[in-house]
């Protein structure tokens, strides 16, 4: 699925807005490589909105704990200045964090072109694993902050430093963590999953749950479906809740928030959001533009 930055740094700036929240400075890149924010927070607990981009996050100001756990690596640990947080592309987490200020940069993986290895999220997994506390990484994201702030997003020097930083956090798997061949999930065991997410899709359902009916841990387990699938096990969950409220959006009798309850969300505006990041347009709009014959 195409990303369009621009699209996401509007989203975000709403977000942001609806939670009273007023960045010092929130910038997306026009050349579709990402975007940057800084801006301060109170203590949370809940949902982390899954993002179709890589995100870095560093923490500017204030000591105190945060917790992440769903889609891809658990991450539990104290965040100080000086610390940065990973979270890959369109993974659903719940957790808590203090109060605190950070600086976030997304990151278009996809947009990232050149002569270098296509950079993907498993090779960010072990760096995704823990909280960094990085000379290089706090001081090239600050650099790219600062220099934001003064110049605006410079296409050249923004992908340059966004490039040293994933250069710098891919190596790191060759420091503390050896890679381990991953099996795609196959024959009766993805079946199973895959059934078992089919007729939850106006339910929660967990990865650990998932995880548990193939008899792995949730880390082999989302490696593995996302080698059979190309998606995080999250992210595959709501594409196919987003596949069945397409058809029933061909239902002009059913009211929207009706087919939000459907497909498992009691909050419609969460839908439509999910629906626009997956389909590209909001539900209403999806539902003019395909009218059943």
């Amino acid at each position: 699925m195409k990303i369009d930055v621009v699209q996401e740094h509007s989203q975000l700036n709403t977000r942001m807005h609806q939670l009273g929240i007023q960045p010092s400075i929130s910038i997306a890149d026009r050349g579709g490589i990402g975007l940057i924010a800084h801006a301060k927070f109170a203590a949370f607990e809940g949902e982390y909105t899954p993002a179709p981009c890589l995100m870095l996050t560093l923490c500017t100001k204030h000591i105190g704990r945060m917790k992440r756990v769903g889609d891809g690596p658990e991450l539990d640990g104290v965040l100080r200045p000086g610390t940065v947080a990973i979270a890959l592309p369109n993974t659903a987490a719940t957790g808590y964090w203090s109060q605190t200020e950070m600086l976030g940069i997304a990151v278009n993986l996809d947009a990232l072109s050149g002569p270098e290895k296509t950079i993907t999220s498993e090779d960010l997994l072990p760096a995704a694993s823990l909280l960094h506390n990085d000379t290089l990484l706090t001081s090239v994201m600050t650099a790219l902050w600062q220099d934001a702030e003064i110049h605006g997003l410079s296409g050249a020097f923004f992908e340059q430093g966004i490039r040293v930083l994933l250069k710098h956090l891919t190596n790191f798997q060759g420091k503390q963590h050896q890679v381990t061949r991953c099996y795609p999930l196959t024959g009766v065991r993805l079946k199973q999953v895959v059934d078992l997410m089919e007729s939850r899709l106006g339910e929660d359902i967990s990865v650990s749950e998932l995880a548990a009916l193939t008899g792995q841990d949730v880390r082999t387990f989302t490696r593995s479906f996302v080698a059979a699938t190309g998606l995080p096990p999250y992210a595959y969950f709501t594409y196919r809740r987003m596949e069945f409220a397409k058809q029933l959006l061909r239902n002009h009798q059913l009211p929207v928030t009706d087919i939000a309850l459907s497909v498992g969300y009691t909050n419609p505006s969460k839908f439509a959001a999910a629906f626009r990041r997956f389909c590209g347009l909001a539900p209403s709009l999806w539902r003019h533009q395909n009218k059943s014959s």
